[in-house]
């Protein structure tokens, strides 16, 4: 698994913008090794996002472990 971004957020709009941010720049890389995309929320307002082969190529997956 490598993981592309992890972070914080004060609020929801800053939430969305780099979530999407960050999904976005995963899959077109994930493309490169066909892989999948993981976002994993850790926190109320921890996210990682990550490129494995657990995910099937071109789909994003979310996980929930607050």
């Amino acid at each position: 698994m490598s993981i592309i971004a992890s972070f914080s957020f004060g609020n929801k709009n800053e939430m969305e913008e780099g979530l999407n941010a960050a999904v976005n720049a995963a899959w077109w890389r994930g493309h490169e090794d066909r892989l999948g995309v993981l976002v994993t929320r850790h926190a109320f307002d921890q996210f990682s996002v990550s490129l494995t082969s657990e995910v099937p190529f071109g789909t994003v997956r979310e996980q929930d472990h607050a």
